[in-house]
């Protein structure tokens, strides 16, 4: 067994892998003062996973305490942490520094050349949008990245005087009042990034989408998406098989 950890920009996700079956546990904010605490009551109901591995984006001080914690509960476990690189598991990495590219896109790109293989484009939906394609030899073509839609709400919110951070819920069309504007404008925003650089890039394969806005910014789509809301822990399950990191 495996045990599978994701640590964003603000949540941390964990999974479990059995013979290639990725599943998905659970999620929390790890920016809380008790988060080692919660997921220290989390794991002690787990069986021994023989390996975690780990990809972080979030910095180093969290990952170091979940690392502690992982080896005092299990002191025989074997740790990956995931790195990018300039080729693995059948993908070639398209920047010039390999290793600048961030973990979370590797992996999200590994996961889709394994889970869907052939000419294809993952789209990130977090606390930023990344977008990144794949052609069908496995040669990542490169890709972007933009705010998220949390992440345009708070610039819309410190840039002026007297907007205000958007909670507002889903709005159809115009909007009549201010809250419901932002949430419309960057919303239309994302969805309009994401069918632009797609037109522009004229994708015949899938297009996948993963992340916490990813439904809703699939709903503002024109294209055939497919929702895959645990990439980055599919490219973790990936990443670690025998001889992939070569």
């Amino acid at each position: 067994m495996k045990l599978l950890l994701d640590l964003g920009n603000s949540r941390l996700k964990w999974g479990i892998e059995r013979d290639d079956d990725v599943r998905f546990q659970g999620s929390l904010d790890y920016r809380s003062e008790d988060f080692v605490e919660q997921i220290r009551q989390t794991w002690q109901r787990f069986d021994q996973p023989g390996t975690l591995a780990v990809s972080s984006v979030g910095g180093h001080q969290p990952v170091e305490k979940l690392l502690r914690l992982a080896q005092q509960l299990w002191p025989d476990i074997v740790i990956i942490r995931a790195s990018s690189s300039r080729h693995a598991c059948g993908v070639t990495n398209a920047y010039r520094q390999a290793e600048k590219l961030g973990v979370d896109r590797w992996l999200n790109l590994l996961a889709m050349h394994h889970y869907y293989p052939g000419a294809a484009c993952v789209i990130d939906c977090g606390t930023a949008i990344t977008v990144d394609f794949l052609n069908r030899q496995g040669q990542h073509l490169g890709g972007l990245i933009s705010p998220g839609l949390r992440l345009m709400k708070r610039s819309l919110q410190r840039g002026t005087a007297q907007l205000p951070f958007s909670e507002q819920d889903k709005v159809a069309g115009l909007a009549a009042d201010t809250e419901a504007a932002i949430y419309n404008g960057t919303l239309y925003a994302a969805a309009g990034l994401v069918e632009h650089v797609l037109s522009r890039q004229q994708l015949s394969g899938d297009v996948i989408m993963t992340g916490g806005d990813a439904s809703l910014i699939a709903e503002n789509l024109s294209i055939k998406t497919i929702i895959e809301p645990d990439m980055v822990l599919k490219g973790l399950s990936v990443y670690c098989k025998k001889g992939c990191r070569l």
